[in-house]
Order: C-alpha cells, then sequence, then structure tokens
C-alpha cells in the first residue's frame, strides 16, 4: 500500500535566519532517506513546511513497505577456498555455517576487483516504513545545518530548539515511534494566540489546508513570502519598499498569520542619514522603511503583525512608541558625533589594535595613507585628496554611531568629513574605500576612491601574510580572499595602470617596521592569481584563455581585457593553428636544451637560405610588434607575428638544428628563443592549442 506522508516537528521558536534553510534540508532529507530505502519512487514528490514553532513535510506514493529485497553474501575467493585434495577450506566451511547453507547453494560472484568470490543470494522481505523511518529521521536530524543544538529539561535528547510534537501520518494511519522523547501522533497545535484547541490531522493532503481553517497558521514557508510580498506592496501605496531578500526571509520567518501594517514616525528624525534610519528599522525592529520615487526616505514604516486584528491601532501604536525610542538613540549618537571632527578622532584609534604583531588602527591608517599617495603620484590622481581621505578613512570607527552599527563605518565617515568642511570628493573617498564587500559590489565612484580602497585592501593582505596570517581551508578570519577579489577588481574594472607586483613592493615599503621578504610577496601574488582565475572563470573566460594570460598576471591587470580579446579575435583566424603549431615546436625543442642568452642578437654563423629569411622576417616583425605593444595594440601584435609562420616551418624543414658546431647549435636555439620570447609578448599562445 502506498499513500502520502507527514513528518511534523513542534519546536520552540526556530532560529529565524536559518528556518528556510533548516526547512529544505530537513525535507530533502528525509526524500532522500525514503528514496534510498525504496519505500518511494522518482514519481513522488515532496513539500516542505515551515513555521516559527514546527518543521514539516509531505512526500507522495511513500510504500509502507520495501519491496522483496535480493541479499547477497559474500565469501572467500574461489582460488582459496579449497584444500588440495578438492575438500572445502576452514573458511568455505565457516562461510556455509554462518549462512545456514549448503555447498550445493553456493555461486560465484564478484569481488571489488572482479575476482571470482563464492557467496549465497537469497530472497528477503523488505522492511516496513515504521522500522526504517526512526534510522532516516536520526539521520536528518544530524545533517541539519545548525552550529549549535540544545537540550531541555532532564533529558539527554538534543535538536535545534526543545522539541514538544512529533506527528508521523501515513495516509490515514499513525506511524508508532518514540524520537526525541516523544511518541508520535497525528495531533498538532495552531497558532500561539489565535487557536486554542489541538488539531487532529486527517490526511498529509490535508495538512496545510487544516491548519490554515482550524489553527490560523500559513504552514507553507513560500506562501506566507508570497502573502507578505503583496501586502507590502498594497500597503506601500505607490512608495518604495527598503528590505532585500534576507529581511523578507526573517519576517516570513516569525509569523504564522501575518498581517502588513503602516506606522509613522516624526519628521525631526529625518535629519538623521538615512542610512542610520534605515538600518535601526530594518536591523532592531525587522520593519520596512518607504522612499518616495527621489529616493528620500519617507516618515512611515510598514511592519508585519502575527495577530489578525479589525482593530490593529494598539498594535501600530505600541511598535512606533518602540521605534520612537530606537530613532532618539540613532539621533542622539549622531548630535553627539558630529561635536568632534573626524581628525581629532585619529588619537583614539591607538587605542584600536588592528592585530597585535602589525600594531594599532592608528598604524595602519598611516601605512594606508603613505600608500595612497604613492598610486595617486603614479597614476596622476589628486594625491592631496587621497592622502586626506585615507587618513581620515577609520575615524569613524570610534564614533558612538559606528559603535551601535559597525556596519555604518565608512558611510558615518562621509556624512561626519562633509560636516568637518571636507570636498564632497574626499567624502565619498572615505565612504567608497570599503567597496567592493562582497560579490558583484559596487566599485568606488572616484579615481580617488579606487586608490584608498586598493590601498586599504593591499594593506592588509600584505601585512597579514608578513605576521602569517595567510587562510587555509575554509578560514579566513580577515577576509583576505574577498580583499583579494577587492584588488583585483579595482585593478581590473577599474583600470589602475600599475602592475601587481609593483603595488606590493609599493605597499611593502609602507611596512618601516617590518621586513616583507620576497617569499612573503611571492606567495601573495601566488595566493591573488588564485582569486584570478576564479574571476576570469566567473567571467566566462575558457581554461586555455586563462593560462594563456596567466604570465601576465603580475603585471597590469587592467591590461587582461584587452589581451583577452586579442587572443579570442586571434584564435578565430585561420593562420592562428599554424603559428601556434609552430610556438608549441619551439618551445619543445627549448625545454629539452639549455639556451645561453644571445645579447647582441649575433646570428653571424647562420648563413643557410632558410635561416637567412627567418632572421629577416624576424627583424621586420620585431620592430613591427614593439611599435604594436608600445601602443597596448595586441590584437595588432599577434597580426604582425603571422607572415613568421612560414619562415619557421621552412627553417624546420631545412636546418638541422642541433648542428655538431656548437656555436652554430648554440645560434640557432638562440634565434629560436628569440622569437619564441616575441610570441610570448601578448599571451602564451601554445596554451591556446587545446
Amino acid at each position: 500500500m502506498s499513500d502520502s506522508l507527514l513528518i511534523e516537528l513542534l519546536t520552540e521558536e526556530l532560529p529565524p535566519k536559518r528556518l528556510k534553510l533548516l526547512s529544505d534540508t530537513f525535507a530533502q532529507t528525509i526524500y532522500s532517506g525514503l528514496l534510498e530505502a525504496q519505500l518511494i519512487t522518482a514519481e513522488s514528490t515532496f513539500v516542505p513546511y515551515a513555521t516559527p514553532r514546527r518543521l514539516a513535510v509531505t512526500v507522495t506514493q511513500v510504500k509502507s513497505q520495501q519491496p522483496q529485497q535480493r541479499i547477497e553474501k559474500k565469501g572467500p575467493n574461489v582460488k582459496q577456498a579449497h584444500l588440495s585434495d578438492g575438500s572445502p577450506s576452514p573458511a568455505l566451511q565457516g562461510f556455509m555455517r554462518s549462512s545456514s547453507i549448503t555447498q550445493d547453494q553456493l555461486v560465484i560472484l564478484k569481488d571489488n576487483k572482479g575476482q571470482d568470490i563464492y557467496g549465497y543470494t537469497f530472497e528477503q522481505n523488505g522492511k516496513t516504513l515504521t522500522e526504517l523511518l526512526p534510522d532516516i529521521l536520526q539521520k536528518t536530524f544530524s545533517q541539519l545545518p545548525v552550529a549549535k543544538i540544545m537540550r531541555w529539561g532532564d533529558s539527554s535528547f538534543s535538536f535545534v530548539r526543545p522539541v514538544h510534537g512529533l506527528v508521523v501520518l501515513h495516509g490515514t494511519e499513525v506511524i508508532k515511534i518514540n524520537l526525541l522523547g516523544l511518541q508520535s501522533g497525528n495531533t498538532t497545535l495552531g497558532h500561539r494566540f489565535l487557536s486554542s484547541k489541538r488539531i487532529t490531522l486527517n490526511h498529509p493532503d490535508d495538512y496545510a489546508n487544516q491548519l490554515k481553517v482550524e489553527g490560523c497558521v500559513i504552514a507553507q514557508f513560500n506562501d506566507r513570502k508570497q502573502i507578505i510580498h503583496d501586502s507590502l506592496k498594497q500597503h506601500a501605496n505607490g512608495l518604495e519598499v527598503v528590505g532585500d531578500d534576507n529581511l523578507l526571509n526573517e519576517v516570513t520567518s516569525l509569523v504564522e498569520w501575518p498581517q502588513v501594517l503602516k506606522g509613522q514616525f516624526d519628521e525631526d528624525f529625518l535629519n538623521v542619514p538615512s542610512e542610520c534610519l534605515i538600518l535601526s528599522m530594518q536591523q532592531h525592529q525587522k520593519y520596512f522603511p518607504l522612499k518616495n520615487n527621489e529616493g528620500q526616505l519617507q516618515p512611515q514604516f510598514l511592519l508585519v503583525s502575527n495577530l489578525n486584528t479589525t482593530d490593529a491601532h494598539l498594535i501600530v501604536d505600541g511598535n512606533e512608541r518602540v521605534l520612537r525610542a530606537r530613532l532618539s538613540d540613532a539621533q542622539f549618537f549622531y548630535q553627539t558625533d558630529l561635536k568632534t571632527p573626524l581628525i581629532q578622532r585619529l588619537d583614539n584609534l591607538k587605542q584600536v589594535i588592528y592585530v597585535k604583531s602589525l600594531g594599532s588602527v592608528y598604524e595602519r591608517v598611516y601605512r594606508i595613507k603613505e600608500l595612497s599617495r604613492i598610486i595617486a603620484q603614479k597614476t596622476n590622481a589628486d594625491s592631496v585628496a587621497c592622502e586626506q581621505a585615507a587618513e581620515l578613512c577609520k575615524a569613524d570607527l570610534t564614533s558612538e554611531m559606528v559603535g551601535e552599527f559597525p556596519e555604518l563605518q565608512g558611510i558615518m565617515g562621509k556624512y561626519y568629513a562633509l560636516n568637518d568642511g571636507c570636498s564632497q570628493n574626499v567624502a565619498e573617498a572615505i565612504e567608497d574605500h570599503y567597496h567592493p564587500r562582497f560579490a558583484n559590489d559596487t566599485l568606488p565612484r572616484s579615481p580617488e576612491g579606487m586608490i584608498v580602497a586598493i590601498a586599504e585592501k593591499l594593506e592588509s593582505l600584505v601585512g597579514l601574510f608578513a605576521c602569517g596570517q595567510i587562510p587555509t581551508g575554509d578560514k579566513d578570519p580577515y577576509g583576505l580572499r574577498r580583499a583579494s577579489l577587492g584588488v583585483i577588481r579595482l585593478c581590473i574594472e577599474g583600470g589602475l595602470s600599475i602592475a601587481l607586483d609593483e603595488l606590493i613592493e609599493d605597499c611593502a615599503s609602507t611596512f618601516t617596521a617590518y621586513q616583507i621578504n620576497d617569499e612573503i610577496k611571492t606567495k601573495l601574488i601566488q595566493f591573488i592569481v588564485e582569486r584570478l582565475k576564479g574571476y576570469l572563470k566567473d567571467q566566462h573566460v575558457s581554461f586555455e584563455e586563462i593560462e594563456s594570460i596567466l604570465p601576465f598576471a603580475v603585471s597590469r591587470l587592467d591590461l587582461l581585457p584587452n589581451r583577452l580579446l586579442a587572443i579570442r579575435e586571434f584564435s578565430q583566424r585561420a593562420e592562428s593553428k599554424k603559428l601556434v603549431a609552430a610556438n608549441k615546436r619551439i618551445k619543445n625543442i627549448l625545454k629539452k636544451n639549455n639556451i645561453h642568452e644571445n645579447e647582441n642578437g649575433n646570428f653571424d654563423r647562420l648563413t643557410e637560405s632558410a635561416e637567412i629569411i627567418l632572421i629577416n622576417c624576424l627583424k621586420t616583425v620585431s620592430t613591427d610588434v614593439a611599435k604594436a605593444m608600445e601602443k597596448n595594440d595586441f590584437n595588432m601584435a599577434l597580426t604582425h607575428l603571422i607572415p613568421l609562420t612560414e619562415p619557421i616551418n621552412h627553417f624546420f624543414d631545412e636546418i638541422m638544428i642541433m648542428s655538431e658546431d656548437l656555436i652554430v647549435r648554440s645560434q640557432r636555439l638562440s634565434l629560436l628563443h628569440t622569437i619564441y620570447q616575441l610570441m610570448q609578448q601578448v599571451a602564451d599562445i601554445g596554451s591556446l592549442d587545446a
């Protein structure tokens, strides 16, 4: 018999930020366990349910018992299973006794290595759903994505939160199992306040509807989320609802019977930066602020109540009072902070330890400032603005507002800098120097912001690598992988025209109290290059293309997109394959021989016709490639290489490179080495031969 199965755990309030993930994992793992146990087929479907106080899943077409199981018992190797007289060995006799079989019941099977072994096969009745479910559920509990589990009362049981009810219903039949100290049944609870009596569940297929009608509970997470989303839009009356999907998921996890209400706050609070008000509303109260079409914050907000009532003014009034207190705190912090200019906060940074072996944040700021000055001078940016922004970029860390809301660091620095009379450019650079903070985040708005941002990230990378804080495995407490990706994006997308190795060298020079040796610099470059591979892969760059430009990763990263574009166009030309093949042949020859540098380009002993033709062609091509490279015209540089193809192939056809005359041999190898180096100026074109 097959029917739908319902499993529900009734708990105390589950972690709202993890509820959706908990629900999906709970449902998927149970479904997978049933499938592995052959209790369902691929046609079976499942639906997860999640509310603040329950995790549940329904699965269709669940069998009450496994099908007949064909069991194989494996015995000894056939070659070792008999004595010299042909009688069974002790090992084979023991296997037959343990299996309660005679010799004529033995069959020959294969072991993991494909060798013949004796065995025994038989049919066995499948286990029942009742027998298999406890193990499936225990496995599910152990795989839930939570860092810590809880115990409750004086029991030894543990789960994400204390569990007070267990429903296991197969069709209309209760599957009797005992888990977490609870006996399974078919009754559950509805809404904590809108439902007062236990609900007897009729059938798994009726679960969601019964909870809705009898218990005032919207059991399915996505259904509640959609109701909230639509209601927020309706109550906004054309205003923009401020809140991302994370906030919507969290609010959905906090209610079972949602009702959206609108509240207001005093317009006087709008004198505080909107970021402060928005964060206070979202983070502390889980409200949705509202903006007008011009992006200006309005003195209104939306809240999601867990009570559906015809007279909601008491709920709104209570929430408005709580918000007033929160916003008053934010206003007080802001007004207090304005009394102390950012420049006067720098001394306070001496008491803030960055990393013990690297000193205080104050020391860090002046390394960032010095590096910003160096980069600004090399890129013809406003070095005064860069130095001023770098000097003040961490000053807001000691402000009251950032102490309350660390997420506002940089943002508050901008407002305080403007209040102190700094230019808009400097203020924005202070805010933007944290960017990009995550994947797909925006870059700084100005060249000065770009420079301070890359200086800040490089200072972290060089300093922390120098004191041994190199990320290993999943551990990256200082976010160095994120910082290195930020450096890559700032160089490439921001167009910073300085080589990576030069940037690292300049940064190392700012650590006057520390010795940054070449080994540390090399490790850091390798670390950044590994992030570069991932970055390029995300940009849909092929493996062959990535390999071809990696030799240039330590030079100017901003030129990599142009190199990639050039090699893509080059690869599509019919002539490219012949040149790539010639390049590969030269590379293989050079690998097998030691090349002595021919600094003067002296090929006076090469007098054969094929040699002279190749040398003359090389001179012309070298001049043309050099002119193209001066303009960073990589496409033209590759195009200029094509005339070398035929002379190279003619050279290989006519010339014995490994001449017995050592001078001739050396000059021929040197000629090939010169050609190879010329062909590598845009990309390692040999990597394109896939």
